[in-house]
């Protein structure tokens, strides 16, 4: 077990603490009695073999995969891509894992094998990324035949499986039509939404459950459609924190462990982004891959796999914090947020700030309503060209008009979502659909109701003012500009990188 991660109180004697912002990695001094949530400890990986032979033959609320394969069985594999670590995992859990599926259903006999990958509104996947993250193996062995597929939220094919709210849902064909689907995931978060909703219906389906109107009750009854149509067997793996590379592994430990080298290998970091900023940072955070201890792994009854994997994850990262404060504080680092980007897009790094930082919390959250958020992120106004153009293009056309996600919504969305561009990229160029960007938008937006204020330390002043948000150049000026609501002595508590810290409030 990695040691767990605790709190820490700042006193004369803590050193200048590691903050990330975009590509730029710096030292802060925070202030006396700023409570500080250090993450669980990152660790190497091991080999889980263990444990998935566990997860196949003593499952919860299940029989074994075994048991439920036969000869004639029309098996899927779905494989979610809906949420995933960042940065990227360097040795794929979900490869492990559909590998040994795919042996036990050739144990068995099974001939009709397909591989369906949950992408949701993200990108689909070509070949390369089949090969990144499945293998070679499976890769030869399914692609010549087309045996693996991304979905397609836009495809004609979809199958319709039941209504909600009186409006249809419709669901993957190859899903729909299976006797068992397989459902391989890994958590690395505390997200508690259902993989399959998310990854595998129609678009106008994904709409309701992200739109500005979204409920939990229309959410809840779009699931039980979902998971009625379909006989599943879930597979999670359970991840810890990321453990970086060694040229950024001091990011992954508490300052006061640094060793010399450690010290050296920051600077050097920090000396290689200021001579060559765009370069620079590329180098060291574009293509960055991390390691994931595998906790534990899961298999068994979807519902019940899908809430114990969540119960897993939060025992091994919750962090008890001894009530709310009045400021929050987090880093925005690129390589979280953005895949192949260093510094990552304004949109993203709000995103990350205001849902995945500040949303995660056991119970109560970490800030009280009315409190400030503070960022690190320059929200330099950067996009992918092909793969985030409907986001550059709602950053630079829709924002200007209105933050309103209702108004947005009545406005732009379906203009967006049925503009045959967007939808060429998405089909064929491997973009993301261009409704993501509106959900993410959204939850933004909501997630921000709960500050009086939202200020971005290094933030350009036009970007932040487009998010409705507030640029200062020092974490100094932040604190002055959050005074005027929290007053002088507010009581503050910093999320440090660059896993997640998920405060337990108490």
């Amino acid at each position: 077990m990695s040691r767990p991660g605790f709190v820490l109180e700042v006193d004369d004697k803590t050193p200048p603490l590691l903050t990330m912002a975009g590509s730029d990695l710096r030292l802060e001094r925070f202030g006396q009695g700023t409570r500080v949530v250090y993450p669980a400890d990152a660790e190497s990986s091991t080999a889980p073999v263990g444990l998935i032979d566990a997860a196949l033959t003593a499952p919860t609320g299940s029989a074994p995969l075994a048991g439920r394969l036969a000869a004639d069985t029309r098996l899927t594999i779905a494989v979610i891509d809906t949420d995933r670590p960042m940065p990227r995992a360097e040795l794929e859990i979900r490869r492990t894992l559909v590998e040994q599926v795919l042996e036990t259903a050739a144990r068995a006999g099974v001939d009709d094998v397909e591989i369906v990958i949950a992408t949701g509104l993200r990108q689909q996947w070509n070949a390369a990324r089949v090969t990144e993250v499945l293998g070679d193996r499976v890769a030869t062995s399914f692609l010549p035949d087309g045996l693996v597929t991304s979905h397609d939220v836009t495809a004609p094919d979809l199958v319709t499986i039941g209504e909600a709210g009186g409006l249809p849902i419709k669901l993957n064909r190859r899903v729909a039509t299976s006797d068992l689907v397989v459902v391989v995931s890994n958590r690395a978060d505390a997200g508690t939404r259902c993989p399959l909703s998310w990854g595998l219906t129609d678009v106008e389906t994904v709409r309701r459950l992200g739109g500005p109107d979204a409920s939990a009750a229309v959410e809840d009854e779009i699931e039980a459609v979902v998971r009625d149509a379909v006989d599943t067997y879930a597979l999670v793996a359970v991840l810890g924190q990321p453990l970086l590379g060694r040229s950024l592994r001091f990011a992954s430990k508490r300052e006061w462990e640094w060793t010399l080298g450690d010290r050296l290998a920051f600077a050097g970091a920090r000396q290689i982004v200021a001579a060559m900023p765009r370069q620079g940072a590329q180098y060291l955070h574009g293509s960055l891959r991390a390691d994931y201890a595998v906790v534990d792994v899961l298999g068994g009854d979807f519902t019940q796999i899908h809430a114990d994997s969540l119960a897993v994850w939060l025992a091994a990262n919750a962090v008890e914090i001894s009530g709310q404060s009045d400021v929050l504080v987090t880093p925005v680092w690129g390589a979280a947020i953005d895949e192949g980007d260093p510094v990552g897009s304004p949109l993203s790094a709000a995103h990350h700030a205001l849902v995945t930082s500040a949303g995660a919390h056991v119970g109560k959250p970490v800030v009280r309503d009315g409190g400030v958020l503070i960022a690190f992120h320059p929200l330099r106004r950067r996009f992918s060209n092909r793969r985030q153009s409907a986001a550059a293009d709602f950053f630079a056309t829709v924002l200007p008009s209105t933050t309103d996600p209702a108004e947005i919504a009545a406005t732009y969305e379906a203009r967006a979502i049925d503009d045959e561009w967007y939808l060429d990229l998405y089909r064929k160029q491997f973009a993301e659909h261009p409704l993501r960007v509106f959900h993410e938008w959204y939850a933004t937006a909501r997630a921000a109701e709960r500050f009086s204020d939202v200020i971005w330390v290094g933030g350009d002043r036009r970007s932040a003012a487009l998010l409705g948000h507030r640029a200062a150049t020092t974490y100094a000026d932040a604190l002055e500009i959050a005074s005027n609501t929290v007053g002088q002595h507010p009581g503050i508590t910093v999320l440090h990188g660059p896993g997640q810290a998920v405060g337990d409030v108490r």
